[in-house]
This record gives structure tokens, sequence and C-alpha cells, in this order.
């Protein structure tokens, strides 16, 4: 899910949307348990999770058929479980394989986001489920209400919405529930997440000599455990030329430009091509660049600057970065199409 629509598009998509009454949820909220070390999920008290709001978002969130007009493309085509809920490309294709001009972010843990995208401009998982709906670069759906129409047109949908919410579908009620699903996917169950957690066996000799280079060189201040980012945004140098804005073009501040959000580590050897316009195709080649220092940027974050590692050093640091991939995620079958 990500943003192509401008300003206007989201306020009207909000203002149509957004006038429904507010719901009660159907069933007693179910925990939402994260996994241990996290903070406690933030939880919009508009949706509350419940196992039938829950259910329908991931029904819906594997669903092209409903999804897009021409029923070829749902939430999954550029979140596959399987890639740690991101896709293989550069750049995302949506409706129709128009591209996109940033990579995917992948979608695990997004419940801690206080903005999403690479660039926060959206506020919630809600929003964003709404705007992806509506702009032509993803689902391409011109009118909302037709998508809603298609919903109310399947009698396992209406009923499914009636446990959910009460109500018949709509698109606001939609985006709750992907939100709902999306908002319970975790990873935290790497490699290094056993390690912490006393089994000395969990990491490699490699990883373990990866894992304190990690710390040493400073990788951590934007990268902190438990989630591994920050949720800022930083102009890091690694291109040459950044031809968009990035957060200035959402704050209008020049001193932010080409300053993107931190992206998670977790999972990191899964979701490549990487920066935000998936440029660079090898974490190895990522990780030189943050060796060199990065090109020259005017507001470039001072942290980024030349380590000095050696060859070696960023083989421990790359086998490092490799064991906070979580197979857990990617065979979980709460995660999975119903």
């Amino acid at each position: 899910m990500r943003w192509s629509e401008p300003l206007g598009g989201i306020l009207l998509c909000l203002v149509l949307l957004g006038c429904q009454p507010q719901m009660e949820p159907s069933a007693e909220a179910p925990p939402v348990t994260p996994p241990p070390g996290f903070p406690p999920v933030p939880v919009p008290p508009d949706n509350p999770i419940t196992a039938e709001r829950r259910e329908l978002g991931r029904r819906l969130f594997y669903d092209p058929a409903v999804l897009s007009p021409n029923g070829t493309i749902a939430c999954a085509s550029c979140h596959q479980q399987a890639r740690a809920f991101s896709d293989a490309l550069a750049l995302s294709a949506g409706i129709h394989g128009r591209k996109h001009w940033r990579s995917t972010l992948p979608l695990f843990n997004v419940a801690y986001a206080p903005a999403l995208l690479w660039d926060g401009s959206i506020a919630s998982i809600e929003e964003d489920v709404l705007v992806t709906l509506r702009a032509a670069l993803t689902l391409g759906w011109r009118d909302t209400a037709e998508f809603a129409q298609r919903l109310r047109e399947s009698p396992s949908y209406r009923a499914a919405f009636r446990r959910a919410f009460g109500q018949e579908p709509s698109a606001l009620l939609a985006a709750r529930a992907i939100a709902t699903f999306v908002r319970t996917i975790f990873s935290g169950a790497s490699a290094y997440d056993r390690f912490r957690q006393g089994d000395s066996s969990a990491l490699t000799p490699a990883q373990q000599r990866g894992m304190r280079i990690f710390f040493r060189v400073g990788c951590a201040e934007c990268h902190p455990p438990p989630l591994f980012t920050d949720y800022q945004y930083h102009a890091t140098g690694m291109l040459a030329h950044y031809w968009e804005a990035g957060r200035a073009s959402v704050t209008g501040n020049p001193g932010d430009y080409a300053r993107f959000r931190t992206p998670t580590l977790r999972n990191v050897a899964l979701t490549a091509p990487y920066l935000h316009d998936g440029s660079v195709g090898s974490l190895r080649e990522l990780l030189r660049r943050y060796n060199a220092g990065g090109y020259p940027l005017p507001n470039k974050d001072a942290r980024i600057r030349p380590l000095g590692l050696s060859e070696p050093e960023l083989q421990d640091l790359e086998a490092f970065l490799q064991s906070l991939t979580d197979s857990l995620l990617l065979r979980n079958p709460d995660y999975a199409a119903p």
C-alpha cells in the first residue's frame, strides 16, 4: 500500500468516507500479543481489534477479485509473505502494470509506525488503505462507491461485514478491516532474538562479530532494537543525486530535502533492492556505500561518515543483518491467504 494521489484526493476520500458513524466492536477484542521485548501495540480507539475484523481484513488483503477494478491485483501483490511482506521490484507495480516511483516498504510491525511511507505523508494504516484504493498507480478505483457495490454484491462478504461491524460493506469499513489485519503482523522471532533471549548458539561466530560491529560503528543510532528503526527521516547521501524531495514534499521545509524514513532492518536480507527508489541491488553494495560515507549532500546526517571497515568486517556485518530474518513470519499461517 502506498501513496500516489495529491493531497486533494486524500482529503476528498476522507470527506466522502469519513462521515459514517463510529462502530462498536462486534465481539470482545482478542489480546494483541507482540513479540517478547516489543512495546505494547498501539490500537486506534475507533478501530479496536476483533477476530472478525482481522479475518475479514486478511481475506480482503489477498483478494484481487474485489480489491481492483479489473480483478488482477490485491494488497498481497506488492506485500508478499515470502518476501517479508515486500516485493522484489525496484519500483512497485500497480494496476495495469503501472510503475510507482518508489520501492515497496514491508508491512510487518507497521502498528508501531507513527506515520507511513518513505516520506511520512500518511498518518494511519486506515488512511493508507483508502488512498491506495483510489490511487491511479495502485488499485485504481476512481469511485470507491463502485468498490463498495462490488463488496455488497457478494453474499459472503456482506455476511462477513455484518459479523465484523454490524453494517453493510463500505470502503471505510474495508479499510478498517485490512488495517486490523496489517496491525497484527509481527516480526520478532529471528536468530538475533533467540540470542538475546539466552540462546548463545543462535548466532554464528561471524554473526556475533557483525553484531558487535553494528553497535560499535553506530548503526543502532538510527536502527535501534527491537524494531531496528527510529521512524525518523534522514538524509543519508546514499545516492549521488536525489530526484525527489522526500520529507520536504510533506513539510515544505528545504532542510528536509532528500530525507526519507529509516526502514527497518528486520528481514533486510529479503527486501532487496534497497533505498526509496530501489536503486541498490544488494545488501553488500549498500553496506559498501555506508562504509564509504555516502555522497556529499548539504543536509546529510552527520552520523553518515566513512567507517573504515575491512572487507572481512563487512562480511561479518552482513552476516549479522542476515540473522534478523524471521523464518516464522514467512510461514506463519495466521498471515497467509485464507
